[in-house]
């Protein structure tokens, strides 16, 4: 097998016709427990993004998909990936969306726009090349996964090979450099990179098998990924080693939302208490200042000087629709970028791109500005809404001495603290936006800007 590569034609046909996966349940590995066992997957998939990292012919993705999810797969065998359509074609309209897509694993620019809820990898991630692409990998998921998020994959354990004295703390490659040699991923590797990147573990399972050469397909049956019938292909000599150890292990880490685990929400009302909750703290509502602003109604809210918040007005609150979703790869968003005027390319159905929009329909002028923010190996830019005409006049008015920002929050949550630009986030049906201005007691006067409107390159 291992002169074969995974994305020849050969292969295809010998995987396809040896295993046998379920396409109702999430399966985590050869002949092991699936996802009506372990329960790992504890968000809510209804609606949820889910990525599947070498999806092979889609069965976790079909089986996500009947849980409400929208599937995206990545699989660098066009092979494997046409399988995984003709599965899907089997369901025709009774599914949500399952896109698939040929592409490297290390090219992370798969589905832009689109930031994940779960991010999932079976047995694919062990074929990158060394521990330093591990790495890669995982910052580049980090920053596509959602606050809150999930990320669950699994690899071959080092138990199971004849160096695992030599990976128990070490990862290194299993053969000799052959094409279709997997790295074999020390435990420890694993949790630093993961760590490193900025994930939280929340679980590390063992998988085994006992005596898998004499399993009937009747007892395969229990596993969500199990052989054909007639067709066990594990070998009988292969029985003592499976015995002595486990041969999956299963990593499940998360991306931290800002209260934990869960997304409990940073931002609440209580309007009966006159209370708000922002980031984890109770603030009360010591005055309203009702204004008007391009014949529109606004409420700057005064809170009780207690902690650094002590202004909030809602600029705008919109819930997502499906008429909000354009067939279009990209948009072009003219706008006013650091004191100067801009086009800017994003996603057709980002958050930026349908707030823009929305901003403009309301009669509110958006100013932009880039974030800055540390990447792998070098700093990497997005962009964020710094100003908005005409409420910042008043606000500014109320909040003369205050540092005026703007916060966006999506279903009560901030996304990822600046980590992920709105251009990097889709815009999903049922999503509830809302754009505040806060003014924080910590800032200087404002200052009129003195940039000229010379053109300038940022991007």
């Amino acid at each position: 097998m291992s002169a074969q590569h995974w994305d020849e034609q050969s292969f295809c046909d010998f995987y396809s016709t040896t295993w046998e996966i379920a396409e109702d349940e999430v399966h985590y590995g050869w002949l092991t427990l699936g996802e009506r066992s372990l329960r790992l997957i504890d968000i809510d998939l209804a609606n949820a993004n889910v990525l599947d990292i070498g999806c092979g012919m889609g069965e976790n993705l079909i089986a996500l998909a009947h849980k409400g999810a929208n599937g995206h797969g990545i699989d660098i065998s066009s092979h494997m990936l046409a399988r995984a359509r003709s599965k899907l074609d089997n369901y025709e309209e009774a599914l949500p969306p399952v896109h698939f897509k040929q592409q490297d694993m290390r090219k992370t620019d798969f589905f832009p726009g689109i930031s994940f809820d779960l991010v999932l990898s079976v047995y694919s991630l062990e074929y990158l090349a060394s521990t330093q692409e591990l790495k890669e990998l995982f910052h580049n998921l980090f920053k596509r996964i959602k606050p809150g998020g999930a990320f669950i994959f699994c690899f071959s354990h080092p138990l199971q090979h004849n160096r695992h004295s030599q990976l128990l703390n070490s990862s290194g490659k299993l053969g000799e450099g052959k094409p279709f040699d997997p790295t074999i991923y020390s435990i420890r590797d694993v949790v630093q990179t993961l760590s490193g990147a900025g994930f939280v573990i929340d679980r590390i399972i063992e998988q085994g098998t006992q005596n898998p050469s004499q399993l009937s397909y009747e007892d395969a049956l229990h596993f969500p990924y199990h052989f054909h019938r007639n067709q066990n292909y594990c070998r009988k000599e292969y029985d003592a080693e499976s015995n002595k150890g486990p041969h999956t292990i299963i990593y499940k880490a998360r991306k931290l939302g800002s209260q934990g685990y869960g997304q409990e929400g940073q931002l609440s009302f209580n309007y009966s208490s006159s209370q708000i909750r922002i980031w984890g703290q109770n603030r009360t509502v010591e005055k309203t200042h009702p204004f008007q602003a391009q014949g529109r109604s606004y409420s700057a809210l005064q809170l009780a000087p207690k902690d650094s918040v002590v202004g909030l007005c809602e600029a705008l609150n919109l819930l997502v629709d499906v008429d909000d979703h354009r067939h279009e790869n990209e948009f072009n968003l003219e706008l006013d970028l650091d004191g100067s005027q801009h086009q800017r390319s994003v996603p057709a159905n980002s958050v930026q791109a349908l707030l823009h929009q929305r901003m403009l329909g309301a009669g509110l002028a958006p100013s932009y500005a880039r974030s800055t923010f540390a990447g792998d190996m070098e700093l990497e830019t997005g962009l964020y809404i710094k100003r908005l005409d005409p409420i910042y006049g008043e606000f500014n008015r109320l909040f003369p001495h205050q540092q005026l920002g703007i916060l966006v929050f999506i279903n009560g949550e901030e996304p990822a603290h600046g980590s992920i630009g709105l251009e990097d986030i889709t815009a999903t049906p049922g999503d509830h936006i809302q754009v505040f201005y806060i003014a924080t007691r910590w800032g200087k006067a404002w200052r009129p800007r003195s940039r000229t409107n010379q053109q300038i390159d940022l991007f």
